[in-house]
């Protein structure tokens, strides 16, 4: 199944262009402004967006943090002809992946679409920031199963950084995953401890003193 690509670009020449570049692997929606963005982005199975700078209605930088702060895991490719250091910091700080000035080579943008899609499916990111989850464990061979996938998960996004900070040149965007990926890490303990919480806790009580006196891992250095 083809993976979903949304065109944020007020330029229809230039959406155009990128339509007939991606889509014999893409699935493609497009919107003409940043409020249609921001919509779609939102609303929609989307796996990654493509974003302009100057949009009418909502800027790129409107669009992308409310997109960013519904689905953090989305990987954005951002547009721009008019790239400062400041737009770029903003850019990078609300989680841009890459950011291409314009005029900018059609070849580069798909193999960043590309390998941007890719490592969104090979390490999934959660996507629930409340920090705790639903149901409790019913059972202890549920509670077992469930501490082990979390382990897990851990794990897994452990090896990623590892095979991150081990490259003999660290690019920009890298700095961005690995600070994505440390987020998402310590989203997961939450929730893992969240769901720890409810199953000793029958009333759900998770500021219970003996819980919060406890000695819990965390991502800070302060173990």
């Amino acid at each position: 199944m083809k993976k979903n690509v949304l065109l944020v670009e007020d330029d229809p020449a230039l959406r155009m262009v990128m339509r007939e570049v991606l889509k014999d692997e893409f699935e493609i929606d497009e919107a003409d402004n940043g409020d249609e963005g921001i919509q779609k982005g939102i609303g929609l199975d989307t796996d990654l967006i493509i974003l302009d700078y100057h949009l009418p209605k909502k800027d790129g930088l409107e669009v992308i943090a409310a997109v960013k702060k519904e689905h953090p895991e989305i990987p954005v490719i951002v547009l721009t002809g008019y790239l400062n250091p400041e737009s770029e910091a903003q850019f990078n700080r609300l989680g841009a992946s890459r950011i291409f000035p314009k005029p900018f080579n059609y070849k580069a943008l798909m193999d960043a679409v590309k390998e941007l899609i890719a490592s969104k499916s090979q390490y999934s990111f959660p996507t629930d920031q409340s920090g705790f989850a639903g149901p409790s464990c019913q059972s202890e061979a549920e509670l077992l199963s469930y501490s082990l996938n979390a382990l897990s998960g851990i794990a897994e996004k452990l090896e990623f950084l590892q095979t991150i900070t081990e490259k003999y040149w660290i690019e920009p965007n890298d700095v961005n995953t690995i600070r994505e990926t440390t987020r998402c890490m310590d989203a997961e303990l939450r929730k893992f401890y969240g769901k720890m919480n409810n199953t000793i806790f029958e009333n759900g009580d998770l500021n219970a003193p003996i819980i919060q006196a406890a000695s819990k891992p965390c991502l800070s250095g302060k173990n």
